[in-house]
């Protein structure tokens, strides 16, 4: 083991610490806040079925942060939001609270903040040997509710889903991808849900794990369990959500803007924060352009700049084959969502990013700027670069960090993973991200 090896893990743990530290610190200091101005919920965190727990309390509002070091390279303004601070650690956090409140106001949810054991359905559940009733059966006779929540996920919404059905009382079961990092399953496991692993796989194959998610539901429906799939890609919830708050925020907290670009994982943070900013900009006379930031196997880059879902890694495959087309978790599709499909008039271009530049940028945010991210961050980042060179000198352009590192650490920060996808690791020698190369940084 080399000797940068050995200080991998230590420059790890170090940098946890202190992601971990300045989360506290600004948790405490918009509890502070909070009880200065009376102790009242916000519209994000109030519930409609009484004061939101100290989990829903904290969703929302998370702040923006400017990148000195980077602007000052492209000679233009890049802020990030980051999403990150959520409680949850991701901006998961908006959509899976208003999917589930949604899903209670519809009553296809029995209320919340159950005290009292209630009697579980299971059917004919017990009697079953299939692989599927019994992820049913594990998870809801953990439900205080007799509710079921189920939902395909590469990870970040489930952790969120999990964290609220364990202080709402619900069952959580969560079917993931193969492809997602070690720790997110450990993680909805310690939070108590069930965690059911399919092999990724085409939307097209009925394997996919969000198929498989919508067959446990209507299989636990079938039993007499009040059970709901989230559906978090056709949602409407999920865009309202941001439509409604993350979009004000974002323009809040900078409102002389001139762009705003992310990726797409359901399509609901980029169609929702789109359309508000697409009406500021109509009802202000100014011009504010949406980005698209697409990844390796994707098909929405070509759907937003040609008019057409497609992708050169489907050409001479069978789209029912599994998929590992980018080391990027949660972003990237083969198809436009319910989600995606309300705001895509709003966005006006696409920007493609290669796993290589995300892991190059990754390197040199932690390194310039301090921010440990994960895979969906960095190319966000690298995408504001390009949509900022794009514009005039000095345009401000907002990106959001949709987590951090902690959640990558078995893949995309992991020396011997990048380089067995044929990456070069920037530890070994110095790497410049390639958006950045042609302006010497």
């Amino acid at each position: 083991m080399t000797p940068s090896q050995r200080t991998t893990p230590l420059i790890l743990v170090g940098t946890t610490l202190i992601v971990t530290s300045a989360i506290v610190a600004f948790q405490w200091q918009r509890r502070r806040r909070g009880r200065a101005s009376g102790g009242a919920p916000t519209s994000a965190s109030a519930s409609a079925s009484g004061a939101a727990v100290a989990y829903e309390s904290l969703i929302g509002n998370t702040p923006m942060v400017y990148l000195p070091t980077l602007s000052a390279k492209i000679h233009r303004h890049v802020y990030v939001k980051m999403e990150s601070f959520n409680p949850g650690g991701t901006g998961k956090d908006r959509a899976a609270l208003g999917m589930i409140r949604a899903a209670e106001q519809a009553n296809q949810l029995p209320p919340p903040y159950s005290k009292t054991s209630c009697s579980v359905v299971t059917g004919d559940l017990e009697s079953s040997s299939e692989p599927l009733d019994a992820s049913i059966l594990q998870a809801v006779q953990r439900s205080r509710t007799g509710g079921l929540v189920v939902e395909g996920t590469s990870g970040s919404t489930g952790i969120a889903l999990a964290t609220l059905c364990a202080s709402r009382g619900h069952a959580c079961l969560v079917v993931l991808p193969d492809d997602q990092a070690t720790e997110k399953q450990i993680i909805l496991k310690t939070l108590a849900a069930v965690v059911h692993v399919v092999p990724n796989a085409a939307i097209s194959n009925p394997n996919h794990y969000v198929n498989v998610a919508r067959r446990l539901a209507q299989r636990a429906a079938e039993c007499g369990i009040p059970a709901v799939f989230m559906d978090q890609f056709e949602n409407p919830a999920n865009y309202a959500v941001h439509y409604s708050q993350t979009g004000p925020e974002v323009y809040r907290q900078c409102p002389k803007l001139d762009a705003f670009c992310m990726s797409s994982g359901t399509g609901g943070t980029l169609a929702g924060v789109g359309c508000y900013l697409k009406e500021i900009s109509a009802r202000t006379a100014t011009t504010i352009t949406i980005a698209l930031v697409d990844p390796p196997g994707s098909s929405l880059y070509h759907k937003i700049q040609h008019g057409i879902a497609y992708a050169p890694q489907q050409k001479e495959r069978n789209l029912k084959r599994h998929r590992y087309d980018t080391l990027a978790e949660g972003i990237g599709l083969d198809r436009v969502t319910h989600n995606l499909a309300i705001g895509l008039q709003s966005i006006d271009q696409a920007v493609q990013v290669t796993d290589q530049e995300a892991v190059d940028m990754a390197h040199w945010l932690l390194q310039a700027e301090g921010l440990w991210v994960g895979s969906s961050s960095a190319m966000n980042v690298v995408g504001a670069v390009r949509t900022a060179l794009d514009l005039p000198l000095d345009s401000r352009v907002v990106t959001m960090i949709c987590d951090a590192g902690q959640r990558h650490v078995t893949r995309f920060w992991n020396r011997d993973f990048i380089i067995s996808w044929g990456l070069q690791w920037p530890g070994d020698h110095e790497r410049i991200p390639e958006c950045l190369q042609s302006i010497g940084a």
